[in-house]
């Protein structure tokens, strides 16, 4: 995943920064320990621009939080600077945050047609066939229309703020790691059947997007 991440920051025809939504979880953990081993000198990470896919609506110490996850494993050991970095702020009021970060993201990002374009999305898949913090009893989300929205988890009632679908789709290139022997079967329903015969929001985003690559 790593080397398809760079071809596509060598593909820029010019010397812009590359923008990056970033996703949390155990993969993520995985991908940060990887970057900082095996890509600290091979890669300019100086040309990123670090956004988010989702958050926890917690402190950025809490240790649910996908910042706090990526600032210990990845930022603070790359001493990645603080003006490349945009988090969501999980400690506040997550409708006005998801205002907020919506006109962030408007500002600091590209757009192609009405929509930021990331360059690349780095997207998770959980157990349930959620995507971003879309569950599959918030399936309106993936095509609101708005950049980012305030969704809560069907279990443990956790506010979170998630990109929206259309936002989502409307990047450039979608990478979205599946591993784990426990996610080989989800991965199959993902990929053997459509979003309408398994209503999965995993399975929306895989048969709506130009550009996704799934590794697993």
């Amino acid at each position: 995943m790593t080397h398809r991440l760079v071809s596509y920051l060598l593909q820029k025809k010019d010397d812009s920064p590359f923008t990056l939504a970033l996703s949390g979880g155990g993969t993520a953990k995985q991908m940060f320990r990887l970057w900082v081993n095996e890509y600290a000198d091979t890669v300019d990470w100086q040309r990123f621009r670090f956004f988010w896919v989702d958050e926890r609506c917690v402190s950025p110490t809490d240790e649910e939080s996908n910042y706090g996850q990526a600032y210990r494993l990845f930022f603070e050991p790359m001493k990645i600077p603080v003006s490349n970095v945009f988090r969501i702020h999980g400690e506040t009021d997550p409708e006005d945050e998801a205002v907020r970060y919506s006109s962030l993201v408007g500002e600091q990002v590209p757009a192609n047609g009405s929509y930021p374009c990331f360059d690349a999305v780095i997207l998770g898949i959980g157990n349930d066939g959620h995507t971003a913090s879309i569950f599959p009893n918030l399936l309106p989300l993936l095509a609101d229309s708005r950049n980012y929205v305030v969704s809560r988890h069907p279990v443990t009632n956790q506010y979170r703020i998630s990109m929206s679908g259309t936002l989502i789709l409307n990047s450039s290139h979608l990478l979205i790691p599946v591993l784990g022997i426990e996610k080989a079967d989800l991965l199959s329903r993902l990929m053997d059947s459509t979003y309408l015969e398994n209503g999965l929001p995993a399975a929306y985003i895989l048969e709506h997007a130009s550009d996704a690559v799934v590794f697993s």
